[in-house]
């Protein structure tokens, strides 16, 4: 039984909402290290839990972290200074009685943590007491200064969202463990099948396919002058599901060293053994098999082009290597997506101004929301040598360049939107509109500004072409 203890109920709802895992049992234990004591002692020794996830938000002492970070706890210390290291990864907490809102009780934590909430330190001596492993997942909603409280107010309920991913991501990292040891005792392997699956999910994230399939059939709606035969969409869509397996494969399997090293992305499937470099390779090879079948039944000319796409999307992910202007990378990747998609439709390389714009909106867009999402990674990325706009030009500029190539795909979209027609379009592209604002909202956490917003955006540009026609 894997226990999950939150401090409030606004911390818990979004964990709650979605529907407690099979396995946990989850308690608010109030605010403070006196309950949160007490509350760790119930999940013990009435729930049998073998393993406590203290969740929730948190102040940040150290100023250079993001507000909307969520981070996994290595050690956490008490205002006496005794230490409790909980994992080898991660960032250092302080667990308080009374709550930090003073820079001077800020400054002297700081010296020993990164962190500061009210509960941690607690439930890890009640763990550590009790022989039971303990894992600690915080979410940043303010910065321990004079606006600490009204920063809590503001930032609660989104930070909780992104917390609740990262538990949800915990206790399925916990439960495939568990499943696997009974598997092994049981010498059964139906349930190591099933646990291979969700690591093979998790590293294909094939849900975000949905980044390019409205862009290949608006691709394909201007290539055929409306509504292509089922027949060719669902070919087109097959297309798109194999080359983004391979792409996001290959990018994985490159990455592998860096994403070890990286403590954001060292639990990924690779890094972590969780999947082999045979399985990866082999999910790759899936990839292709579906992509070239797709290719084949398109016709001729497709097939005889089908390789230039996997030039890129096999190379993409080596540019970090040599230039800031990786991101681009991508983009160029996905940009093809449109403009083959028209040619699976008219067999021909003659593009219409329409496709070109298109495209040029898919390049900026990605590219755009790509810059943003380094962001995350701005410290790793200059301390490892990794090339990215945000190591090179800092926050503020890493966001003016994203916010220019924005602009692009918006002139772009609005040059579509003025070739067509209708009040649906019109209404798209506003939405369109709205979701590149919100990639700027600096208390919207990097990880929504990238998914789902960076999709909202997408989805609607290509609506804009499939309600203008």
């Amino acid at each position: 039984m894997i226990g999950i203890l939150f401090a409030t109920e606004m911390e818990a709802k979004p964990f709650l909402d979605r529907g407690a895992p099979d396995g946990t049992v989850t308690v608010i234990s109030g605010m403070g290290l006196d309950v949160a004591r007490a509350a760790t002692e119930k999940l013990i020794q009435e729930h049998g839990c073998s393993l406590v996830i203290n969740a929730g938000v948190c102040g940040a002492l150290n100023d250079s972290l993001e507000r909307g970070s969520v981070h996994r706890v290595a050690s956490v210390v008490s205002e006496d200074l005794n230490v409790i290291p909980l994992q080898d990864d991660g960032l250092r907490l302080v667990s308080v009685e009374n709550p930090v809102f003073q820079p001077d009780r800020k400054e002297p934590l700081l010296a020993h943590a990164d962190l500061v909430d009210m509960e941690g330190y607690a439930v890890a001596e009640v763990c550590k007491a009790q022989g039971v492993r303990c894992r600690m997942i915080k979410g940043v909603t303010d910065f321990g200064d004079d606006n600490g409280k009204a920063d809590i107010r503001t930032h609660i309920d989104v930070v909780s969202e992104s917390v609740a991913e990262v538990v949800r991501s915990a206790v399925d990292e916990a439960s495939s463990f568990v499943l696997h040891q009974r598997n092994r005792l049981a010498g059964t392997t139906k349930l190591e099948a099933s646990s291979t699956l969700k690591k093979l999910h998790s590293f294909t994230k094939v849900e975000h396919t949905i980044f390019s399939l409205p862009l290949l059939f608006a691709g394909a709606w201007l290539g055929a002058g409306g509504m292509p035969s089922v027949r060719v969409l669902l070919l087109i869509a097959l297309v798109g599901l194999g080359a983004r397996t391979f792409g996001m494969a290959m990018n994985r399997i490159l990455d592998r060293k860096i994403d070890a090293r990286n403590p954001r992305t060292k639990n990924r499937e690779l890094p972590s053994g969780k999947l082999s470099l045979g399985q990866g390779i082999a999910v790759a090879l899936v990839g292709v098999v579906f992509y070239f079948a797709g290719c084949a039944l398109l016709g001729s000319t497709v097939i005889k082009l089908s390789l230039v796409p996997l030039i890129p999307l096999s190379l993409y992910s080596l540019l970090k290597r040599f230039t800031p202007l990786c991101h681009y990378g991508i983009g160029f990747c996905l940009a093809l997506a449109p403009l083959g998609a028209f040619v699976a439709v008219t067999n021909g390389l003659h593009f219409s101004p329409e496709v070109g714009l298109l495209a040029l909106f898919t390049f900026c867009w990605i590219s755009g929301f790509d810059i943003i999402y380094a962001l995350l990674d701005i410290d790793f990325d200059r301390a490892d040598g990794v090339r990215s706009i945000p190591a090179a030009l800092g926050p503020r500029g890493a966001q003016i360049t994203a916010a220019i190539t924005h602009a692009v795909a918006l002139a772009a979209l609005v040059m579509l939107w003025s070739r067509g027609d209708g009040a649906a379009a019109l209404a798209a592209l506003v939405i369109s509109a709205a979701a590149f604002v919100a990639a700027y909202v600096q208390r919207i956490p990097v990880q929504l500004r990238f998914f789902p917003i960076s999709a909202i955006a997408g989805i609607a540009g290509a609506l804009v072409v499939l309600l203008g026609g």
